[in-house]
């Protein structure tokens, strides 16, 4: 017997209570029931920011409700609970939000669950594939959910998704300020990457120095991929020349070759007149020759002075 759903946006329960009323396991985030035409899906960014889970949660102005698929370590695979919301319509099931609601009173751990309503994954998306960390800290690509709302359901600032970003079905690439440190990928707290970075920034702010002394306007770009919800973000834009500039903390392959990759994937969203790479040293030669290969410049720092240097077109001269 097929238990129908009779439970109100807004109604407060706990896992157990679901279980038993409806059906399916009282653990994990993505459970489907076999006693109700349901997929249960439960939000809570407290636990799933362990995990690497940093999308979750309204966005696009409450329109949609991303929520990252099941799978804390390695990349996630297209199985149980993922493929239950990405299949959910062709199997007849409806997929029920709830957002964990702090701890039930007299007890230790046991957390509220508030029923936020009835969703559907987006037609035309029904998910993106993101970077995230999974419980290692190691980086993985994980499924994004696109999940619209079926009905009334209950919007909460706490729900919010922490990042501003929305769907592209193109690329879009907008303007903001170098100050604006968001990053296009997340960070593990070590000390050595916490090296790299502060090295990074100080490298960018004496260019940025160098190219506003001579009254270039510079900026960044904040640029969405189609089909993704995280933005990228530029190093440098000079808009008075049209160069989009990627630092590199030091002048090693790897670096230029990641900074190579990230440049390549950048100009597919702008349009600008130079790529160039940014660094703190001159690089080896067949180094520079592979970014010219790519159509792209390399610029570096002058041990820690002011004067940098440019390699375009086979030449070197002083910027």
């Amino acid at each position: 017997m097929t238990i129908p759903w009779g439970t109100p946006v807004g109604w407060t329960s706990t896992r157990a209570e679901i279980s038993e009323l409806y059906g399916g396991s009282s653990q994990g985030g993505m459970v489907t029931s076999r006693k109700s035409p349901n997929v249960f899906i439960f939000s809570d960014p407290e636990e799933g920011h362990k995990h690497g889970y940093q999308y979750d949660g309204w966005a696009d102005g409450g329109s949609i409700f991303y929520y990252t698929g099941m799978g804390d370590d390695g990349a996630q695979r297209m199985w149980l609970g993922n493929k239950a919301a990405r299949d959910h319509r062709a199997d007849g099931k409806a997929i029920r939000l709830f957002a964990a609601d702090g701890i039930v009173p007299g007890t230790k751990k046991t957390k509220r669950q508030v029923y936020l309503g009835e969703f559907e994954v987006d037609t035309a998306l029904p998910y993106s594939v993101e970077d995230a960390p999974d419980k290692f800290g190691v980086a993985r690509t994980v499924f994004v959910f696109n999940l619209r709302p079926v009905g009334r359901v209950l919007r909460r600032s706490q729900d919010n998704a922490t990042s501003a970003s929305k769907l592209s079905k193109d690329w879009a690439a907008r303007r903001v300020p170098l100050e604006e440190h968001t990053s296009d990928t997340f960070t593990v707290p070590e000390k050595t990457q916490g090296i790299a970075l502060k090295r990074e920034q100080a490298l960018v702010k004496a260019f940025q120095t160098v190219l506003e002394a001579r009254g270039h306007d510079v900026g960044r770009f904040a640029i969405t991929p189609p089909g993704a919800s995280h933005v990228l973000m530029s190093d440098i834009h000079d808009f008075t020349d049209s160069v989009l500039y990627e630092a590199k903390a030091e002048a090693t392959r790897n670096n230029i070759r990641t900074g190579l990759g990230q440049m390549l994937d950048y100009r597919r969203g702008v349009s600008v007149e130079r790529c160039r790479i940014l660094l703190p040293a001159k690089p080896a030669g067949d180094l520079l020759e592979l970014l010219r290969d790519h159509g792209i410049d390399t610029v570096w720092r002058e041990a820690e002075s002011s004067q940098f240097w440019l390699y375009s077109k086979g030449l070197i001269t002083t910027f």
